[in-house]
């Protein structure tokens, strides 16, 4: 059984300092290889050092996360495009988006807009695929893909709108996934349940978002990209369906959405 973690974050400072034994464990449990998330352009420091330490296990995606833009966008895009292309094992541009659940004000909401724009033209230019992080912004980051016209591989990092929002998205463009994690696992779960239950699997990706969001029976504690079984487990579980086979199309899909050879 081969599994890809799509997002995690090895980087964070709960996971960097046991790196070692941490991807040990995740070989073990059968992921083949992780793609870290950056954030701010402190966090893709310890990732390029990942991509260079484990070339053949540790991807990138490097972006600037909603509210972590300067003052001057246009300089903070020119220095994010430079990092890239300096940048080891990139495979998309992430986690990029909107979040609303913190930022309240109408001024903020339109920096952040304004950056995730900038972002998308950015994937355009770099032919990169589009990891983004939508937190009570599904709307707005709905009209913001269609009318960018954007028809890369989109991927909806821990998916948390409804099964009418992602077919909405699939709609739109035919190239957008959605990342299934631990909350999948939680009783609360139902929205998400319920699009993996009804969206095509060709959709779907795993992912752990490690170290937070911890599966059941993990939940409460540090998440590792090893815990990913257990969504596995549930997803199977869900579709009524083997856990060989599920992840065996999901690992075949995921390689194809980001390009990645092994």
């Amino acid at each position: 059984m081969k599994i890809i973690d799509t997002h995690t974050h090895l980087n964070a400072e709960q996971l960097f300092d046991d790196r070692e034994s941490v991807i040990d464990r995740a070989k073990e449990a059968g992921v083949t290889c992780v793609i870290n998330n950056g954030d701010t352009f402190e966090s893709f420091k310890k990732i390029n050092q990942l991509a260079k330490e484990y070339p053949h296990f540790c991807y990138s995606a490097l972006g600037l996360f909603p509210g972590e833009s300067s003052e001057n966008i246009d300089e903070d895009i020119k220095r994010l495009k430079k990092v890239i292309l300096a940048s080891n094992n990139v495979v998309a541009i992430g986690e990029v988006g909107l979040d609303y659940h913190w930022e309240k004000t109408a001024e903020g909401k339109e920096k952040q807009k304004e950056l995730f724009k900038k972002q998308i033209e950015l994937a355009k230019e770099l032919d990169l695929p589009l990891i983004i992080h939508s937190r009570d912004a599904d709307a707005d980051t709905l009209n913001i893909l269609v009318k960018s016209k954007f028809k890369g591989n989109v991927t909806l990092h821990c998916y948390g709108g409804s099964f009418q929002m992602a077919k909405r998205y699939i709609r739109h463009n035919k190239n957008v996934y959605f990342g299934v994690g631990g909350v999948v696992t939680f009783k609360n779960a139902r929205k998400l349940d319920e699009v993996v239950e009804n969206i095509d699997i060709s959709h779907l990706l795993l992912e752990t978002d490690a170290p937070y969001l911890a599966p059941v029976p993990h939940r409460g504690v540090r998440n590792e990209p090893a815990y990913i079984v257990n969504t596995l487990e549930k997803v199977s579980e869900i579709l009524f369906a083997d856990k060989n086979e599920i992840a065996e199309e999901i690992y075949k899909k995921s390689l194809e959405v980001y390009n990645i050879h092994e």
